[in-house]
């Protein structure tokens, strides 16, 4: 389970929210959700292995309220991708639609897996409003390696270009090593040094070129391996 992946629980699962304490008014909204067959996405998971940890946002009719809440491992029914672009396209107008599909389809030839999380993924999971007519496309951009990285950043650009609404996500690497992909833009052109990198249970700045040379480093490996 990684970041942004969709986690389906069982019905009756038990909640816990701040401080892993009870709130049976949020817990049984939270239960309303589950029993519609609608997911909550994968957090950054806690330190002290207390459950998973897991968060939901409610419709714009809610206010967008943010809930984070604790689960048990045995309440986890499955847990799958966040949506792939394609299957978002029908929730937007001609003018995101167009250059998403474009989007989507250099990403799959650059081998990188790409889905939608934020509130167009909450739209699309649940029908109900989330989106304002600014708001943002979220996406989490899985590269495999660091070939893969430039044609990433390039199809992320032009589709921000060509998009009415902001474009913002991450580029996750292979060890699940993740960097807001403009963040990791500018440094790749020099105007900074360092990224805020969000691992599955830690974040931590680094200089990008150390955290690049890490993957250097894996790929040498791997072709190494190959000839071996």
């Amino acid at each position: 389970m990684q970041r942004h992946d969709r986690v389906y629980l069982r019905p009756g699962a038990v909640f816990k929210f701040q401080c892993n304490q009870t709130d049976p008014q949020l817990a049984a909204r939270v239960m309303a959700w589950v029993a519609l067959g609608r997911p909550l996405v994968a957090a950054r998971q806690p330190a002290d292995g207390g459950g998973l940890l897991l968060g939901l946002t409610l419709p714009a009719a809610e206010g967008r309220r943010r809930l984070g809440c604790r689960v048990a491992a045995a309440d986890v029914l499955r847990v799958e991708a966040p949506l792939a672009i394609p299957a978002c396209l029908a929730c937007v107008d001609e003018a995101r639609a167009v250059p998403l599909a474009r989007l989507a389809a250099v990403l799959q030839a650059a081998g990188v897996r790409a889905g939608v999380y934020g509130s167009l993924a909450w739209e699309c999971v649940s029908g109900e409003a989330y989106r304002h007519a600014l708001s943002d496309v979220d996406l989490i951009c899985n590269v495999a390696s660091l070939d893969a990285l430039p044609h990433c950043l390039a199809a992320l650009t032009e589709a921000e270009a060509a998009l009415p609404c902001g474009l913002d996500g991450e580029i996750r690497f292979a060890d699940g090593a993740a960097v807001a992909w403009k963040e990791l833009r500018a440094a790749l052109a020099g105007d900074t040094t360092q990224v805020l990198v969000k691992g599955e249970a830690d974040v931590q700045l680094l200089a990008v070129d150390a955290l690049l040379a890490r993957y250097e480093r894996e790929g040498e490996r791997e072709a190494s391996n190959a000839h071996v």
